[in-house]
């Protein structure tokens, strides 16, 4: 099925759209341990410079954009403008924007774009970002009949990394130059596998602290708010380190062959 026929398909229900907690109408697959759910996740930018890629939307982030997809709808907007605008509002959202943000500008990415701060990436530099996960579509850990936020490694063989890979090199073919930016080691593991052997295994960049406020100390070492001595053993500061070294040591060598 087309990407963009699904979003025909559920459209009447995002017209409708009013509470993410009642999300039953937009199930996309339910393997018992995962139930994936359509929200308009679909618009790729071809100009991308930089895919930014998390695992996957969570609620938060499946509620804000089905809510300004409801609200482009009523507005009269063809389907294809409602796929690009609703992206921006939509992806990464909530309180760790703010993080994502700081965690971009402290590694370079700014200056590889050429922009003042990657917070333009959400606003007036739209064109240069493409704002992913590796599993397109909100995904749901789900035990005991309850659901809750995917937050496990996709592994390699199994369903879930078939219905998501497929998605991610159909992404990256539509931006063949960008430079991926992995959220979390998860995402690293799971993109490395993705893109070994194609283009994009040298435009991989090694992975941020995720932006989730669970993540804090390790934002904070990374922003450089937290010193080494006081940091938990849940930390590690050597692999940060070597994180932020490696990234920009990446964008710069990019960089250098882009300017030639």
């Amino acid at each position: 099925m087309k990407n963009h026929s699904l979003f025909e398909k559920y459209r009447s229900v995002i017209v409708s759209f009013r509470d993410v907690k009642d999300r039953k109408n937009l199930l996309l697959e339910d393997s018992g341990e995962e139930r994936i759910y359509y929200a308009p996740f679909d618009y790729v930018n071809p100009e991308a410079r930089l895919f930014i890629v998390g695992i996957t939307p969570g609620e938060i982030q499946m509620n804000n954009m089905l809510v300004e997809a409801a609200r482009l709808i009523h507005q009269g907007l063809s389907d294809d403008e409602v796929l690009r605008r609703c992206k921006a509002v939509g992806s990464f959202s909530g309180p760790m924007r703010k993080n994502l943000v700081e965690l971009m500008d402290e590694a370079g990415i700014a200056e590889f774009l050429d922009v003042e701060t990657t917070a333009q990436l959400f606003s007036n530099k739209q064109e240069l970002v493409n704002l992913t996960s590796c599993i397109r579509y909100p995904t749901f850990a789900v035990k005991n009949g309850k659901e809750s936020n995917f937050n496990a490694e996709i592994k390699q063989g199994t369903e879930l990394f078939e219905f998501a890979s497929t998605l991610t090199l159909e992404e990256l073919s539509k931006a063949p130059n960008a430079v991926l930016l992995p959220l979390g080691p998860k995402v690293q593991h799971y993109l490395e596998k993705v893109v070994k052997g194609t283009q994009f295994e040298n435009r991989l960049l090694p992975e941020l602290p995720h932006p989730s406020g669970a993540n804090a100390e390790r934002i904070a070492y990374f922003l450089g708010r937290k010193n080494k001595e006081t940091l938990s053993s849940r930390t590690n500061p050597e692999k940060l380190d070597n994180s932020k070294k490696n990234i920009k040591k990446i964008l710069r060598s990019l960089k250098t062959k882009g300017s030639k």
